[in-house]
């Protein structure tokens, strides 16, 4: 069944908002959950793409108003992104540690931290 473009967007409107609310959290669990959100979300905007694709949509105010919102709750996720991060650096930083570099995927691409790095600082 197809579904609209605007439709699709809205979803993944929904699934992003979603995953930055959970991001707010400790719990591995509950930001795996975020993740797959994320996730959920990109998949949503890959239908909106085939669906505009495939022909010109007939909804084009609806979908651009759409557009507009997503990008605003990108903007926000970005915002939480980042404060965690810069947390995450801030602390690490006051322990003494090295602090790791995450690659889009989240793959850490610097070295873990030498023993010496790891003792705190007095």
């Amino acid at each position: 069944m197809r579904r609209r473009p605007s439709d699709c967007v809205r979803a993944a409107r929904a699934s992003l908002r979603l995953s930055a609310q959970i991001c707010g959290g400790a719990d591995i669990n509950e930001l795996h959950r975020a993740f797959q959100l994320l996730e959920t979300s990109v998949t949503e905007m890959r239908q909106a793409d085939a669906e505009v694709r495939h022909g010109i949509p007939d909804d084009c105010a609806e979908l651009r108003r759409e557009i507009a919102l997503l990008k605003r709750e990108i903007a926000g996720t970005m915002r939480v992104a980042d404060g965690c991060a810069a947390l995450y650096r801030g602390a690490s930083m006051r322990l003494g540690l090295t602090s790791l570099t995450y690659a889009p995927k989240g793959n850490s691409v610097a070295p873990p931290p030498s023993t010496g790095a790891c003792e705190l600082q007095g």
